[in-house]
């Protein structure tokens, strides 16, 4: 492995390092673990405005899964230890799928917790409603119906949101959103590009950063052609006929430390977040 590579993997070693303590509080069950959620904070009137869907909860289950992918990355990296010397294994595309997954997770749970209240309440009931027709299908292919159809479940959060928007409206004045139609273009065509371009902006990692980071690890995760030759390290083996080569690919640790170092940051500013929003102001 050249000089640069090594420097590149003890740098990722490192920011691998700051999971520790996180690992400890996704494991808690104390009533005080940082999902608990205080009276009179921030986010419990978030869960009273959004109940069933409550902000806190969704922000838990985006941060728990940020961190789990973040400890099988380092474990699918560090092996055996013999007397000084460590081995390392590096993969050329699973390694970017366990980013992607521990970014995406903690994007979204700072797309939750950062913006202004009403933001964040219409962030989680349009996730709730992206949700919706996947999980409507996976019941449909299993052959297990649930009790409600996706219509009323999608109008329970058409009412979730106007209800939200009147309470905070002041008297006298006409809500931002005030009906089904209005409610409903709110709720549809969310995307995760968008949510972690959002994130980048409230963590101060950088929309574009933070949206090029997660393009690149979900193309390596998906096989992409254009990311195989575009992203990896490519080594010519074989010129097996004209225009057309044998080409050896390994993984790029550079793009590693970078999408790991932004996913790292943002599951930090969840769990600060997470914190703050979730205890009073006085």
């Amino acid at each position: 492995m050249p000089d640069e590579e090594q420097h590149d993997l003890h740098v990722l070693l490192k920011v691998l390092a700051t999971i520790d303590p996180w690992l400890g509080l996704v494991g808690s069950d104390e009533p005080s673990a940082p999902w608990a959620v205080q009276p009179r904070s921030p986010l419990s009137t978030d869960d009273v405005r959004t109940h069933p869907y409550r902000v806190s909860h969704r922000a838990w289950m985006a941060i728990t899964p940020a961190v789990d992918f973040l400890a099988c990355l380092r474990g699918s990296i560090i092996g055996a230890r013999q007397q000084d010397q460590l081995t390392v294994r590096l993969h050329s595309y699973a390694q970017a799928g366990l980013v992607r997954g521990a970014l995406e997770n903690a994007c979204c749970a700072v797309w939750l917790l950062a913006p202004p209240r009403m933001e964040r309440i219409t962030n989680r009931l349009a996730l709730e409603w992206k949700e919706l027709k996947p999980a409507y299908r996976l019941r449909e292919l299993a052959g297990s119906p649930p009790p409600r159809t996706i219509e009323q479940r999608q109008q329970q959060l058409v009412d979730l949101l106007l209800a939200a928007h009147a309470a905070a409206t002041p008297t006298g004045q006409s809500p931002a959103v005030a009906d089904d139609a209005t409610a409903r273009k709110v709720l549809r065509n969310l995307d995760y590009a968008s949510i972690a371009r959002r994130a980048g902006e409230l963590s101060g990692a950088g929309a574009d950063a933070t949206e090029a980071a997660w393009r690149m690890c979900s193309a390596l995760a998906h096989g992409d052609a254009s990311a195989t030759i575009g992203l990896l390290n490519t080594e010519v083996v074989q010129q097996v006929a004209p225009g057309i080569s044998l080409t050896r690919v390994s993984a790029q640790v550079k793009l590693l430390v970078t999408a790991t170092a932004i996913a790292c940051g943002m599951v930090s500013r969840a769990f600060r977040l997470l914190q703050e929003r979730g205890r009073p102001p006085y």
